[in-house]
């Protein structure tokens, strides 16, 4: 069976590019509704401990009852996009993507690292770096997603830096 550069880049870069393309949508969604939604019950939170020093006392206790599920809502969704790591997911994703993209546009075009190479030289470079690009983000995705340790130990790394 003989190699076909158009085969390969619908088969397995589009194929690869939608994929990474649709989880990065998929997290951003997923990131961008549980601080919504956490950004919504602080500031509920906060207005619903003022109005308990506002209201008289038989309405105290109730608006106590709010504040602390409006807060508890809060630490709920901080603690669960922790957890799913939504952010962290959705930047991997997107960045994978755009490298995908790049890369792609650049073989396409024949510049870059392509401009000087033959066709059948521009199409074998073209599949190592593809398949590099793809084969380093399963052992980026294991580092930072698979093990929260290693997540947490990074950020610390960072932080410092």
């Amino acid at each position: 069976m003989e190699f076909k550069i158009e085969d390969y880049l619908i088969d397995r870069v589009e194929d690869q590019f939608s994929y990474f393309d649709r989880n990065a949508m998929k997290f951003k969604f997923y990131f961008t509704l549980s601080k919504k939604i956490s950004i919504i019950c602080n500031v509920l939170t906060t207005l619903s401990i003022g109005v308990t020093f506002t209201v008289s006392e038989s309405y105290k206790v109730c608006f106590g009852i709010i504040s602390l599920i409006l807060s508890t809502i809060v630490l709920a969704t901080y603690q669960w996009e922790e957890f799913h790591n939504y952010g962290a997911k959705w930047e991997k994703y997107r960045l994978v993507a755009e490298q995908i993209k790049c890369e792609k546009n650049l073989f396409l075009a024949r510049t870059g690292d392509y401009l000087l190479l033959l066709n059948d030289m521009a199409e074998k470079e073209f599949v190592r770096k593809f398949e590099k690009l793809i084969k380093g983000t399963d052992l980026s995705y294991f580092t930072l997603m698979v093990d929260p340790g290693k997540r947490i130990e990074k950020r610390l790394e960072n932080s410092e830096s």
